[in-house]
């Protein structure tokens, strides 16, 4: 299988795993994290699976010589990154397990190229942030206008704070540790360039476009997507259902990795939703 190495590289992409099985799962990182955030998850999966990890063009100095403001001004250019990777190693109907802003490239990565993908898993991902009428996507403009402003002014400290708020578990400070670590990893004008596409992003259009089955995990106590946002996905896509975790936080899959694969591995599996546990 010839590779195309430049993508493979630009997206710092790694195989793991069972690379003999038929089976892949591809995980997807959000804002601030990058592919080391799945490695509470992953192994669970290792025996049965070919894993595929990478990072978003951004996301840490490994790829950062890779990003171009003028190319990375929508989500679908992140998007199109992921299915360049597909293509570059010749994979199709993968299951996509993303985290927040990576369930919703991967969902528009999905709704382009369908035959790729297979089932996804959509942790903590919403399809707009800023709240409108009607719709609660958990952030007022001067609430974004804040936070932008906090992080051009000072970068560094914005994410001292902003770590702590988002992963929340305050019994577990390793999380926000660990979050810290990878915002903190992001060159300052990248992450705000980035962060500006993400918050004033909107793709509510596009659920309707997406037939595949879909596993939304809302976290209960979500600091950036609140519940009803959960809810919405499950009303807006064709074929999706909802599982809500007990968990504090934005990043459950930091703080509470083996619910996340206890929730994750029946949807794999094709086991309906109704006949799980949520814990």
């Amino acid at each position: 299988m010839a590779l195309d190495t430049n993508v493979l590289v630009r997206n710092n992409v790694q195989i793991k795993g069972n690379i003999a099985s038929d089976r892949t799962l591809v995980f997807a990182h959000g804002f601030g994290t990058d592919q080391s955030a799945w490695n509470g998850v992953w192994p669970a999966f290792a025996n049965t699976h070919r894993i595929v990890l990478f990072d978003y063009v951004g996301a840490n100095k490994t790829t950062v010589a890779q990003f171009k403001p003028e190319r990375y001004k929508t989500l679908y250019a992140f998007a199109d990154d992921l299915l360049d990777i597909l293509e570059a190693l010749n994979l199709t109907q993968v299951d996509l397990i993303g985290h927040s802003v990576g369930g919703t490239t991967g969902m528009l990565a999905a709704s382009q190229e369908p035959e790729r993908f297979g089932r996804l898993v959509l942790i903590g991902s919403s399809p707009r942030y800023l709240n409108d009428e009607g719709y609660t996507g958990g952030f007022s403009e001067q609430d974004l206008n804040d936070l932008f402003a906090q992080m051009k002014g000072n970068y560094y400290g914005w994410a001292s704070g902003f770590a702590p708020f988002i992963a929340r578990n305050l019994d577990n400070p390793c999380v926000a540790d660990q979050f810290a670590q990878t915002l903190a990893a992001m060159r300052p004008d990248v992450g705000l360039s980035i962060a500006r596409t993400i918050f004033e992003s909107d793709h509510r259009a596009v659920l309707a476009n997406v037939p595949h089955p879909v596993l939304v995990i809302q976290p209960e106590h979500d600091s950036a997507v609140p519940g009803f946002v959960g809810e919405y996905f499950t009303q807006q896509l064709p074929n999706a259902q909802l599982i809500i975790l007990p968990t504090e936080g934005h990043l459950p899959h930091l703080s509470h990795p083996e619910l996340v694969v206890n929730a994750i591995r029946p949807f794999l599996q094709h086991v309906p939703v109704d006949g799980l546990e949520p814990v």
